[in-house]
């Protein structure tokens, strides 16, 4: 029977184990790496299971990210309301190449590691805050969603009194079930509240990353004010979620084997490698990155044609043993350095750098000042987000 002629699974797939990828991935990377799904809303794309076969559709030219165009795979039913203007992360060459020229710089690796030292400061200052909370505490409000909200508003330089208003747009707008109502009002507050701040930058340029960008805009024209907003909506939103999910499941995965918060105590050096490994293997985004072909392509099995959705699974594919040997294995001292949770090619996240130096410096402060951190509630009484766009824990309380 042809993979077209074969029944079709139910996608996306729920994980059994919370902090592992759904067990499925594993039969489809060695049986049928190149599978057609269907969708909540009845239509079907082709899910991408391979490491090698990952990287190609997202650096594969016949695949577009384009998601204006027809048959691109919609997980989210508000989506579409996303689609207001252009954004960067849903542009083909060479249209994208303005604005990752506009953006890129204030994300390289040595302008991000300039911010370690300020990035120290406020995850010193809100651990000092849950040290005086009476136990058990949540890590999740507590700690996990105000760490990276306040190094964005620092960043963008905007008010830290905002941090609250961005946790909670972000939280609607990342969730599959959420409605579309509840979306659509969040994505008008969100998109008005950087309009603002942009048009306040405009006038009077600051020296944060919202100013920098702005003045960069204003010499190379690139981009349109609301081109701006956009995306701009876009950086708020991936980057504020990825790490502070990636907080609490890595500190649950340091529960989970507490042998290796133990390697990580003694040898601080491998403390870059197992926030590598967290990446890798808990690769937050259960749904994956989404394209569309634009021409017929034979790829792993499958003949995928002309305007078929075709969705790569990093979770599936940062679990594939031909890409790390026991791929299935948590160790820290793994250092998967060409993981895929960023993504690959044209379109890794700019935020990459950011991402992972906040993470380095959460697990090494961290573990310095509650080194007798542990969960307050049985494992199975956590409560994980099996129906978000990126995989993390609602409430996570712990004692120390």
């Amino acid at each position: 029977m042809s993979i077209d002629q074969q029944p079709l699974m139910d996608f996306p797939v729920r994980r059994e184990n919370p902090l592992e990828p759904p067990s499925t991935y594993a039969r489809l990377r060695d049986n049928e790496p190149v599978s057609k799904v269907r969708l909540p809303d009845g239509s079907t794309c082709w899910i991408v299971t391979r490491f090698d076969d990952v990287r190609t559709v997202l650096t594969d030219r016949r695949f577009s990210a384009d998601s204006r165009k027809p048959g691109f795979p919609i997980l989210m039913p508000h989506r579409h309301l996303m689609q207001k203007v252009r954004m960067m992360n849903r542009l083909d060459l060479p249209e994208h190449t303005a604005y990752r020229r506009l953006f890129v710089k204030p994300f390289t690796s040595g302008a991000i590691e300039n911010m370690r030292p300020a990035i120290r400061g406020h995850v010193n200052e809100l651990l000092a805050d849950l040290e005086k909370q009476q136990q058990p505490a949540n890590l999740v409000t507590n700690f996990s969603m105000p760490v990276p909200a306040r190094i964005i508003c620092d960043m963008l330089g905007v008010p830290y009194d905002d941090q609250g208003f961005l946790q909670k747009f972000s939280q609607v707008l990342t969730n599959r079930t959420t409605k579309v109502d509840e979306v659509k009002g969040a994505l008008d507050a969100l998109f008005d509240y950087v309009d603002r701040r942009l048009l306040e930058e405009e006038r009077n340029p600051g020296d944060g990353l919202l100013g920098k960008l702005v003045a960069n805009n204003a010499e190379t024209k690139a981009l349109t004010h609301d081109e701006m907003v956009a995306t701009v909506v876009v950086l708020l939103v991936d980057g504020y979620e990825t790490t502070s999910n990636m907080i609490t499941l890595g500190v649950l995965m340091l529960f989970k084997y507490p042998d290796q918060m133990e390697e990580l105590r003694t040898n601080r050096k491998i403390i870059p490698s197992a926030v590598a490994e967290m990446l890798r293997y808990l690769s937050i985004s259960d749904i994956g990155v989404a394209r569309v072909a634009d021409e017929d392509v034979e790829l792993g099995g499958g003949h995928i044609k002309a305007g078929d959705g075709v969705m790569t699974l990093i979770a599936a594919a940062n679990h594939d043993d031909t890409a790390y040997p026991e791929a299935a294995k948590f160790d820290v001292t793994r250092n998967p350095r060409n993981h895929l949770t960023f993504g690959h090619g044209i379109h890794q996240c700019l935020g990459q750098h950011l991402v992972t130096i906040e993470l380095e410096v959460v697990f090494e402060t961290l573990i310095d000042r509650l080194p007798t951190i542990r969960p307050a509630v049985p494992f199975d009484e956590i409560s994980f987000k099996h129906d978000a766009g990126l995989y993390g824990v609602w409430d996570l309380p712990v004692a120390w």
